[in-house]
């Protein structure tokens, strides 16, 4: 058995079957392994990927609530410094309000696939 390491900003989580790419929104499902997460409002979102994790793997996820900023994936929304940003699925962020809210932009991106550092909100696992 993996042991898992955690701090007063991360933890290392085991992964669903599905591989998680460096700087993707995470969820943590019923049995308490991470995934991608989407862009419903419903997710238990918990952070953000560290690095690249393979499927069934263990990675670190960086807490929203206690990160500060975080370096995030971007979806294919035009995102201005100072828009709030919200899950856009495929573990990205984008600007649709009626998804999870995640945190601030502190820099632009109008890319799919762009990596943008963001100032994190609290987050509450619903």
């Amino acid at each position: 058995m993996a042991t898992t390491t955690t701090t007063a900003v991360s933890r290392t989580f085991l992964a669903t079957a599905a591989a998680i790419p460096a700087y993707s929104l995470l969820k943590l499902d019923s049995a308490g392994k991470i995934s991608v997460a989407g862009d419903n409002a419903s997710d238990a979102l918990i952070g953000v990927s560290v690095a690249d994790i393979a499927a069934d793997s263990y990675g670190t996820c960086l807490f929203l609530q206690c990160a500060g900023t975080l370096e995030v994936l971007t979806g294919s929304d035009a995102i201005a410094v100072g828009d709030q940003v919200y899950t856009d699925g495929d573990g990205k962020v984008g600007t649709d309000a009626t998804n999870h809210p995640c945190g601030f932009a502190l820099e632009a991106s109008s890319v799919d696939g762009d990596v943008i550092e963001i100032v994190a909100m609290q987050q509450h696992l619903t």
